[in-house]
């Protein structure tokens, strides 16, 4: 098997990498181990990862690793001299196996400033780093060549020494021929021959009609004329042919696989070689070709590695199961050894009773001579001679135990003989303690009392035997699960993973709503722009809500759709959620209500005198107000189908779903509630993040002082008619142009009626009257708020004109434009590129009342008490329901202004049917037999995620992303290992099958999500949020 890369693959790779990586800057350095560097060079919008092993391989790598915690000190360096440099170049050394990757200034690859990576691929390889002049400045380990030559830190890097590749001739090819030993075979030979490597030279043999076994001294004519001799140099002419086009352009790859033996049929293919041309050689064994070298060498090498760490944890598991097993043997062998124990002391008693005569008679032999005070060692002389002598009593004794009072005797039984000649070897218990058994019995006991004491013995050790059966199996249970936690802290997990493309839209903040709906929101101002720019088509819907740092969303309708009153309440409504929840609204814990406007009222023009900064735009015409929103959140996790037949499983649940879907609109169309409240306004949206807010308005909003109760009712209770004059921070403008504004239609009637209870000195207009008819309470309610609007009205003309500065700078920005006429200015704007508009007639219709203003940021406490008291607002459903009622038409101003008046809108392509149809291969719970790709985390409204089957409640709070993403992570393993089936084990074998996949489909699911890189769970996460879930501690 081939095991690192020849000069061949080199050469081959270098030129890959030529067209991939040149003109890319170096963004990041990582060690993957001590002999192993990732180097990611990116631009715009894309990346590409090299990965070096010293002395073994390069290549561009699509798998994912882990990489050290803690980067080396030769990492450091790397990163230090070369990060976010520009690769400028990048060659072979002749035709070494040594790489050269260029770094250069704008001065020039000669000048102070370039730096070289010099990576080495022979022997134990090197990776150097050098200056403009090759002056080593670090290297990744020292190597002294002789006295005089070393590779180390400032010794100058030698190129000199590199050899090329130049045409075979034939009189060079017979003198190296000739030199060959009488052993020596072509293949031996040749394989050092040039710079063409072992491959290539046997594809050159067997091209010339040679066996690569044949042998020089014997075998081959070495006359130069001879047609062997012919046959090599033109296959040697073709092999440098292949060497010149593998230096200029990209080959593809080919991976060879070791012939399978017989045995072998259901075993998967074994890699053998990986080559950047198809020899002879290779061309009967079984391959796979790739588009690239790199990309062959990067599969081949990725599955090594694959599973080199699987055959390691298999190590680690085999040895953790012969650990369990010899706790096990070890459990059984002292079970088996106290019931040995046990039968013996049965058996010792039941000896003594039947030889009970014999065993008092030893008992008053041994005693008399003790008590008559014979000496101990006379007394064993004694009993060998009477042993010597045939006694039978001195026969049976084995040994005397003086000192302990006791002697052992030898006793039979009796009818070991018959048991033997009946049962044979039916017993085994019984045949271990068959022929004579040794008994200790103590001589100033009697023999029955000496019984007595083996069967109280015997009750001990029974006891003692049953207390271990018992413990038994929660002692074996104690000591796996204690292997087994072992095994999981040092176990090696496969961490070589293919990584994913991201999706177009998973730059932004995204879900998929519980209708089918591609939601999208940006995460900055720049995103913001974009998104409006690129993505805002005819018939989307684009949600906002007048809050600070509220973020941009739009929500992607079905292709050939006009308008967005198709998109469902449901996924509006979840729109409006995501706006408000990436607002300040989630740390301030308020809850307000969002908007949405069709794409056509979205345009980056301003008025004349005003200017949009990045991230904001000019809503012109009528605002569709969504209701109130609860702040919780929810993060989850969607799989991606991996074929067709994955995807056609879910065909059925997408049509109910979609059928649910046409009949919840259908009802909700024909309702006949009421249309929601609207305003009739322009007003720049301002981007999240940007601390200014400009509004449209006829006078200043109101600096400072109290918040308007009644403004706050209005805004969130939908049902009532008047409208307002609302600012991002929810105050509510108290001028009468703004009232006059905001008003419905209103019949002759109600008109005369509220005449007859307006004052008649300066009084401010009041809300317009409800219909019906209007209680002692709400009238008194109604002349609270009238007085309480007027006293706001007289503080801010006071705050007006207390302002100090103000008079100043209206007056010299009087004097210095007095000059300038609505022509001069709208020139003016046009070439600052702030008005994109051509009829110079309509910005003046569209701004002739207009004056820009800066409102100060409000009080978020006091926003959050003048909300409290306030009644609450109608039901969900009914404002729900009251969505998709048709909207007034917008006025003349808006329908000319296009969603996107920007220089860049051609460039912008609309989203095919092939970009939205990638919503159909994510599902949220797979079906078993599903083939899965990969995981992708989803952070979206709670109610979006009720299907999925991975997911955790965020809630506003003060956790940061890293430790919410790890707690989320952790509650949705434990959910996995909770759907997967305590056993396979059925009788019935559909049943058991069912079983099996759902097992299978859950450690998938499982390796998945755990396979999710942490930064792409950071991406996602909400920030201070509080992770809620089951079992789990707040």
């Amino acid at each position: 098997m081939k095991q690192r890369f020849s000069a061949l693959d080199v050469r081959a790779t270098v030129t890959a990498l030529q067209q991939r990586i040149v003109g890319l800057r170096l963004q990041g350095i990582y060690d993957v181990n001590a002999k192993t560097f990732l180097f990611k060079f990116t631009k715009p919008d894309h990346k590409e990862l090299v990965l070096v092993e010293s002395g073994i391989r390069i290549h561009t790598t699509d798998y994912t690793r882990d990489k050290s915690i803690t980067p080396s000190n030769f990492c450091m360096k790397l990163r230090k001299h070369l990060k976010a440099r520009r690769l400028t170049a990048i060659r072979q050394i002749g035709m070494d196996r040594v790489v050269d990757f260029e770094f250069a200034v704008a001065a020039g690859a000669h000048a102070e400033g370039t730096y070289h990576i010099i990576c080495e691929f022979y022997a134990s390889g090197n990776i150097i780093l050098t200056d403009y002049q090759y002056n080593t400045l670090a290297l990744l380990r020292v190597v002294h060549v002789d006295a005089d030559t070393a590779f180390a830190v400032g010794r100058t890097y030698c190129l000199s020494e590199s050899r090329g590749v130049e045409p075979v001739e034939r009189a060079a090819l017979v003198e190296f021929l000739s030199k060959a030993g009488p052993k020596g075979n072509l293949k031996r030979t040749l394989a050092s021959f040039g710079a063409f490597g072992p491959a290539l030279s046997e594809h050159v043999i067997i091209r010339a009609g040679l066996s690569p076994t044949l042998r020089i001294a014997t075998g081959l004519d070495l006359d130069p004329n001879s047609p062997q001799i012919s046959a090599l140099v033109e296959a040697y002419q073709e092999a440098y042919d292949i060497v010149i086009r593998l230096g200029r352009e990209v080959s593809p790859g080919y991976i060879t696989y070791m012939p399978k033996l017989e045995t072998d049929d259901d075993s998967d293919n074994v890699f053998d070689e990986f080559n950047p041309w198809l020899f002879e050689q290779h061309k009967t064994k079984p391959h796979d070709e790739y588009p690239s070298f790199a990309d062959a060498a990067d599969v081949f090498f990725s599955n090594m590695e694959a599973q080199k760490l699987k055959v390691k944890a298999h190590q680690q598991e085999l040895a953790a199961e012969k650990k369990l097993g010899a706790i096990k043997s070890e459990h059984e062998g002292r079970v088996a050894a106290l019931e040995r124990a046990h039968r013996k002391t049965e058996e010792q008693a039941r000896r003594i009773e039947i030889n009970l005569e014999f065993v008092d008679q030893a008992i008053l032999i041994i005693r008399q001579a003790v008590a008559a005070g014979m000496d101990w060692k006379e007394l064993e002389e004694l009993v060998r001679d009477q042993q010597d002598q045939g006694n039978p009593v001195a026969l049976r004794i084995l040994k005397l135990n003086l000192a302990a009072n006791q002697i052992t005797l030898e006793l039979d039984d009796p009818e070991d003989s018959d048991d033997d000649s009946s049962e044979g070897e039916a017993d085994v218990d019984q045949n271990d303690f068959s022929g004579a058994l040794a008994v200790d019995v103590d001589i100033f006991e009697s023999a029955f009392a000496n019984a007595q004491r083996y069967y109280n013995s015997r009750r001990q050790a029974g006891v003692k035997h049953a207390k271990t059966l018992a413990i038994s199996s929660q002692a074996l249970q104690s000591a796996e699960q204690k292997i087994k936690t072992d095994l999981k802290a040092t176990k090696i997990t496969v961490t070589v993973s293919q990584s994913r493309k991201p999706f177009w839209f998973e730059k932004f903040s995204w879900f998929i709503s519980s209708d089918g709906y591609l939601v999208l929101a940006g995460r900055d101002m720049q995103q913001n722009e974009l998104l409006v720019k690129r993505h805002l088509r005819g018939g989307d819907a684009y949600v906002h809500a007048d809050i600070h740092g509220a973020a941009s969303v739009i929500v992607k309708n079905k292709p050939a759709t006009e308008s967005a009153e198709t998109i469902p309440p449901s996924t509006l409504f979840q729109a409006g959620i995501m706006s408000v929840c990436q607002s300040r609204a989630w740390d301030a814990k308020i809850v307000t209500s969002a908007w949405w406007v069709e794409a056509s009222q979205v345009s980056k023009t301003a008025p004349t005198g005003e200017y949009l900064s990045t991230g904001s735009f000019m809503i012109r015409g009528k605002k569709h107000f969504l209701p109130p929103t609860q702040l919780v959140y929810g993060f989850g996790f969607l799989f991606r189908l991996a074929d067709d037949e994955s995807v056609a499983r879910h065909v059925r649940a997408r049509q109910q779903r979609q059928a649910i879907m046409e009949e919840n609109l259908r009802t909700a169309t024909g309702a006949g509630s009421e249309p929601t409240q609207v305003t009739d306004e322009s007003v720049p949206l301002e981007a999240v993040g940007d601390d200014s807010v400009t509004v449209v308005s006829g006078k200043a909003p109101t600096e400072g002082g109290a918040m308007d109760f009644s403004a706050a009712r209005k805004k969130y209770n939908l049902e009532e008619i008047e409208t307002a004059a609302v600012d991002e921070f929810g105050e509510e403008d108290k001028t009468p142009a703004a009232r006059s504004e905001g008003k419905r239609q209103i019949s002759a009637k109600e008109r005369r009626d509220m005449r007859k209870q307006r004052t008649t000195t300066d009084a401010v207009p009041t809300p317009p009257m409800p219909v019906g008819k209007v209680g002692k309470k709400e009238q008194k309610r109604l002349d609270e708020e009238a007085k309480f609007e007027k006293s706001q009205q007289k503080q801010q003309q006071q705050q007006q004109q207390q302002k100090r500065g103000q008079k100043g700078k209206l007056r010299k920005m009087k004097e210095k434009y007095a000059e300038q006429d609505d022509e001069d200015r709208e020139l003016r704007m046009a070439l600052l590129g702030a008005s994109g508009k051509k009829d110079i007639g309509a910005i003046l219709d569209s701004s002739r009342n207009a004056a820009v203003v800066e409102a100060p940021e409000p009080d978020v406490e006091a926003d959050a008490a003048a909300v409290a008291p306030e009644p609450l607002p109608p039901s969900i459903v009914d404002q729900l329901k009251a969505l998709d009622v048709e909207s007034p038409a917008a006025d003349p101003v808006a329908a000319a202004a296009p969603a996107d008046e920007d220089d860049d809108e051609d460039d912008a392509p609309d989203l095919t049917m092939e970009q939205l149809s990638v919503l159909d291969t994510l599902t949220s719970a797979p079906l078993p037999g599903d083939n899965l790709g990969f995981a992708i985390p989803v952070c979206a409204p709670y109610s979006t995620l009720s299907q999925y089957r991975y997911r955790v409640k965020l809630i506003p709070g003060a956790m940061k992303k890293g430790k919410s993403c790890k707690m989320a992570l952790t509650v949705t393993l434990a959910t996995a290992d909770a759907n997967k089936p305590r056993s396979t084990f059925s009788h019935d074998p559909e049943e058991a099958d069912r079983l099996e996949m759902a097992a299978i489909l859950a450690n998938r699911e499982k390796e998945l999500m755990k396979a999710v890189p942490e930064s792409e769970l950071i991406m996602q996460m909400l920030g201070k949020a509080k992770v809620v879930a089951p079992n789990i501690e707040s």
